[in-house]
């Protein structure tokens, strides 16, 4: 056994290429070495190398022997000599015609050979199949160089191939392979023969580069978080930048920056996002407070610290003198003077421009502000002004301060604290996982511009397709159901749709109309959005049938349908359920395709009819309730009290009666139990395997 080396080194490659050329690397040595027995593997990258290490490697793939059985006996052997149809299924075999034997096969004797598969050398599989791994990598974009016709992510400099201390020898897109390696390149130190992943690694670390990112990231966390702390301050060091800054850096050097402390006058979250975004810097900060320290991450080992770190601060500075200007100027307008350009910013081709859409949004929150208890005049106002901020320098210069700069500009004009937040918190959730909206009036914004823009985009047919969703409409279905859930609105679906559809319908001349007729509408995007809900419930880990159950069964109450899978979910765990759910899906099966829940009593013969009438109609108040009620368990818990009488009933009652009256009767009875089933799912739909 013996460990397989493979470093590919390039230009720097961008971050978001790394991780999955990295992934893609281990997993095409993987399935070029298929059948060589083969242990753990050890991944290492920087921003211009990818290396994986197969450790436990055996020399090669073992030697199977099996027999290939070809033509009958008659047909391969006549008077005592082989025929030619014998000597062709040893040519195609690649033994001589001597070396077949006579074997027994399913019909009689035939002939047979012997053949050695395998025994494949793991140095000549990497040397013959490398290249094809390498190239195949994927990359979201690829280019060439020099005059070779080869693309990759980036230019490829070299490649290290060693298996058992020893060279493979090959070439990758005209680059031959060698067995040194090269270090940063400011490293003085030259190439360094490796024979193995620790000689990797110590090789690398002489030469200014931290091959082991994890090791990479901690350095960068911890010397940053020291230098906060020497300094009285606290650094904030979010995952998504240090992960970032790790994947920029070989060998990295934590710097502190510092910028005009009366810079701190604009906005905390622009200054932020500036260092984060633009110059991928650490802020600090103190007592709750940014302070005007920062902490770059030098790539360069050798470096004045200081004169880099002041150069930083230069750039910085720059930045934020631009956007203090941009702050100024904006402070100058109002939000409606702002938004006014809004009339000449198309929204969506076929949907009018983006003032139409604001329009729409602002009365539609208007009518969503009553039961999710914001005011009126609040939730109108935001609405109406929740895009306006869009036109603003400050949002030109950084897209992702869009509401935020609204929520201040409002302020600074001295607008209700609630509109204010509102025209901020509408655009909550961002993604799965995200902040809600808190205050009613964001709430009543959010809902109203996600549901506006899948009414709109639906009734012009802007439906998502496979994996295609321009629009975002998914990521704004999931923000209604997640708002909804969130806060525990329980709003219908319908409702809901039918409100923002009738924002388009508008009679005094609007601007926008919808291609596509409503009831085709409405039905399509209640379709799409309870997909989403479904999406959302099974990845909060409830089983798919269970899911299904509730949702066949009906209702568009986002919060209730949750209650039911909650309820349901829990009912699964005990020991009683399948004998319960046995004793459902029999009830549902038999009744399927008779629609009438009405019965006779007159009719009855057998007490278990009577007994099962009379539970029937005490639970027909309680178990509906129980569910509105989002007390669904307590529901489940008095259905399974049927269990008996049903089970009784059909031990003693013969269902499809030669009388047509007392069939009707008894299958309108069992309707009446499905019917009661049905207010919390479609039992047919639960496996009991």
């Amino acid at each position: 056994m013996a460990d397989l080396l493979i470093e590919l080194r390039s230009e720097e490659l961008p971050v978001s290429m790394i991780a999955p050329a990295l992934d893609a690397l281990a997993s095409g040595l993987r399935g070029l070495l298929e059948g060589v027995e083969a242990g753990a593997d050890r991944r290492f990258s920087t921003p211009r190398r990818l290396c994986v290490v197969i450790e436990g490697l055996a020399e090669g793939r073992p030697v199977v022997e099996r027999m290939v059985t070809g033509p009958p006996l008659q047909a391969a052997r006549r008077d005592g000599a082989w025929t030619r149809a014998a000597e062709g299924f040893a040519r195609g075999r690649g033994i001589p015609v001597d070396a077949l034997e006579i074997v027994d096969g399913p019909k009689g004797q035939v002939v047979g050979a012997r053949i050695q598969e395998g025994g494949e050398k793991t140095a000549d599989l990497v040397a013959q199949g490398l290249e094809a791994v390498v190239l195949g990598l994927p990359f979201r974009k690829s280019m060439r160089w020099g005059s070779g016709k080869a693309r990759w992510g980036r230019p490829l400099h070299q490649i290290v191939a060693v298996y058992d201390g020893r060279l493979i020898e090959t070439e990758v897109a005209g680059v031959p392979t060698t067995d040194a390696v090269v270090g940063h390149r400011r490293a003085t130190l030259g190439p360094a023969r490796v024979r193995g992943a620790d000689d990797y690694v110590a090789a690398l670390r002489e030469r200014k580069v931290i091959a082991d990112r994890d090791a990479r990231r901690a350095l960068i966390r911890d010397g940053v978080h020291a230098l906060a702390a020497e300094r009285g301050v606290a650094a904030s060091i979010d995952d998504a930048l240090l992960d970032e800054v790790t994947d920029l850096v070989e060998w990295p050097v934590p710097l502190v920056g510092r910028f005009e402390p009366d810079l701190l006058e604009l906005p905390a979250r622009l200054l932020e996002e500036s260092m984060r975004v633009h110059q991928r810097y650490f802020p600090s900060r103190k007592d709750g407070r940014l302070h005007n320290l920062f902490f770059p991450v030098s790539n360069n080992p050798d470096g004045d610290a200081a004169l880099i770190a002041d150069g930083n601060a230069r750039v910085i500075a720059a930045r934020f003198h631009d956007a203090k200007f941009f702050y100024a100027e904006d402070r100058k307008l109002t939000l409606e003077q702002h938004g006014a350009g809004l009339a000449k910013m198309r929204w969506v081709r076929g949907l009018g421009t983006m003032a139409d859409k604001q329009e729409r949004v602002a009365g539609l929150a208007q009518q969503l502000a009553a039961p999710l208890g914001a005011g009126l005049v609040a939730a109108y106002e935001a609405g109406a002004l929740c895009k306006a901020d869009l036109l603003s320098q400050m949002v030109g210069e950084f897209p992702k301060l869009q509401g935020h700069m609204g929520h201040l500009y409002a302020l600074h004009e001295g607008r209700d604290p609630a509109v204010a937040l509102a025209i901020e918190e509408h655009y909550l959730p961002r993604y799965a996982g995200d902040d809600l909206p808190e205050s009613p009036a964001g709430q009543a914004v959010a809902l109203a511009d996600r549901l506006d823009t899948l009414a709109g985009c639906f009734g012009i047919g802007l439906v998502p397709k496979g994996s295609a969703d321009p629009q975002g409409l998914r990521r704004a279905a999931n923000g209604v159901i997640a708002i909804l859930l969130g806060h525990g609105h329980r709003l219908p679906l319908l409702q809901l749709i039918d409100a923002a559809l009738t924002g388009f319908e508008s009679s005094d001349g609007s601007k926008v109309e919808l291609r596509r007729e409503r009831a085709d509408v409405r039905m399509q995007l209640l379709t799409f959005v309870v997909e989403r809900l479904r999406a959302t419930l099974h990845a909060a880990g409830h089983a798919t049938d269970i899911v299904e159950a509730v949702l066949s069964a009906g209702g568009d109450d986002v919060v209730q349908l949750r209650a039911r899978v909650e309820a349901l979910t829990e009912r699964s765990r005990d020991g009683h359920f399948k004998p319960l759910m046995i004793t459902f899906k029999r009830v549902m099966n038999i009744t399927r395709g008779h629609d009438s829940a009405a019965y006779d009593p007159a009719v009855f013969e057998h007490d278990a009819e009577r007994d099962l009438a009379s539970q029937v109609e005490a639970l027909a108040d309680t178990v509906g309730a129980q569910v509105d009620a989002l007390d669904a368990a307590s529901a489940l818990e008095r259905l399974a009290g049927l269990k008996g009488a049903v089970d009784r009933f059909f031990d003693d009652v013969l269902v499809m009666a030669e009388d047509p009256a007392q069939r009707a009767t008894r299958l309108g009875l069992l309707c009446a139990v499905s019917g009661l089933f049905a207010t919390v799912a479609d039992f047919s739909c639960i496996s009991t395997e």
